[in-house]
């Protein structure tokens, strides 16, 4: 149940981290351009949020229907979420050309990396826009039963960006936009495979006629895809935050660090993304035939795998900062700043997962709400307010304070989840006790 979620993850975030080292080893601005790709990634996550709010609502919805056997309404459900997501994606695309200077000032920009992050954003902002489509269309497919199909229209443009990098950004020269172009051509390229197996497989395909808006029809997906965009939303002004506020402290150097340090916490949060995904079926399907044992076997061996994999990351980014720092980063000026600021981050990481694991068990608990709020509470409501208290508290080393935050938050976020996920299991033993 894990190892298909873990290599979609890695293919992914594969494809991040090695954009991003490309850019960073761009011959003399490289630091400055990684900088930039922390000042343009918020915009970007603005789009992915949308993207969920398509794709992530759309799959329950549909594969209801089918259960019920309402062909006719999944196949008009289809035209209706295409149509929509074709509107919200040239919306997104007016709105970012429009004012794309001004989301750049916004989420930190200088005058040394905007001109960068403008560039970037103007040529790959059409591609990303796209992917609000194709990501809708790749969940149609999933719910469909088709996952190989749906995994070939991701890797064909996930591998074809990391193909295009080296070749625009070094052998053409095109730098910066060499990478922007290299995801808007992945980007088309994902959302005509989509099309294309679409209208391969399955019965139920994208037809001009049912092309319409039937809100009737999009209201039940965006109902369920709102939650996962409200998360995702909430990251971007976590982003802007961290950038706004580093800029101000530490300059280019601090927002350049904290796009490392959240990079390097995506890359190796996969695994446990995977095995939370994995487990999290088999959890429900046996809290629902009242197997308590099994239950808590599982939850046991989620945790227990979390935890080893997360001191291990701890081990090699305690020890061994440096040499990661300067594998992404190259030599340059921005590395003697990155290398603590790094290692800060990193920790309490093990707390930080087996937070992440055990809002998964809750989830598979069929507590939604709970889920929900402990995700904001962790984003807004605890982690933006450190994030303005303790540079004032540190007033030696504000920016300390900064990276400072995620640590406090996973502590105290981390600490109330894991006494909310054994009570409520203490509870449904006793429930189970008292069956028997």
């Amino acid at each position: 149940m894990t190892m298909p979620v873990v290599l979609q993850q890695l293919l992914m975030l594969l494809n991040n981290v090695v954009d991003r080292i490309w850019i960073a080893h761009i011959p003399e601005v490289g630091q400055l351009a990684f900088t930039a790709s922390g000042v343009y990634e918020p915009i970007l996550y603005i789009m992915i949020a949308l993207a969920a709010l398509t794709d992530m609502g759309i799959s329950p919805h549909v594969g209801l229907l089918l259960g019920q056997g309402h062909h006719d309404r999944a196949e008009r459900t289809l035209g209706s979420m295409l149509a929509f997501s074709l509107l919200l994606a040239m919306l997104t695309l007016l709105l970012v050309e429009v004012f794309c200077p001004e989301l750049i000032r916004l989420f930190g920009g200088s005058p040394q990396t905007s001109a960068m992050a403008e560039c970037y954003l103007r040529i790959a902002t059409p591609g990303n826009a796209l992917c609000i489509v194709s990501g809708m269309l790749t969940s149609f497919l999933l719910v469909q039963g088709y996952s190989t199909e749906a995994a070939l229209v991701m890797a064909s443009g996930i591998i074809l960006n990391m193909v295009l990098d080296p070749i625009f950004i070094f052998l053409f020269g095109w730098g910066i936009a060499g990478a922007a172009w290299a995801t808007t051509m992945a980007e088309m390229t994902s959302l005509i495979m989509a099309v294309v197996m679409l209208g391969r497989v399955g019965n139920l395909h994208p037809r001009m006629n049912l092309l319409c808006l039937e809100w009737r029809y999009i209201a039940p997906c965006l109902a369920l895809g709102a939650t996962p965009m409200v998360v995702l939303l909430a990251q971007v002004v976590q982003m802007g935050v961290y950038n706004r506020t580093l800029y101000h402290l530490a300059g280019d150097w601090g927002v350049g660090t904290i796009a490392l340090v959240m990079m390097l916490h995506d890359f190796f949060y996969f695994p446990v993304y995977g095995m939370a995904y994995g487990a999290e079926p088999i959890t429900s399907f046996n809290l629902g035939a009242g197997k308590w044992q099994r239950v808590r076997t599982n939850v046991r061996l989620l945790l227990a795998a979390t935890f080893v994999w997360s001191v291990l990351v701890w081990l090699v980014m305690m020890f061994l900062t440096e040499p990661v720092v300067r594998l992404v980063l190259g030599d340059g000026p921005m590395v003697d700043y990155a290398v603590p600021m790094v290692r800060l981050s990193f920790m309490v990481f093990f707390v930080a997962t087996l937070q992440f694991a055990c809002q998964y068990t809750l989830q598979a608990m069929n507590r939604p709400v709970l889920t929900f709020w402990l995700a904001i509470t962790c984003t807004l409501l605890l982690l933006v307010p450190l994030v303005w208290l303790l540079p004032r508290l540190l007033t030696n080393h504000a920016d300390m304070g900064v990276f400072l935050a995620q640590p406090v938050t996973d502590v105290v976020v981390g600490t109330v989840t894991v006494i909310i996920l054994f009570k409520l299991l203490q509870n449904y033993k006793k429930i189970q006790n008292n069956k028997v």
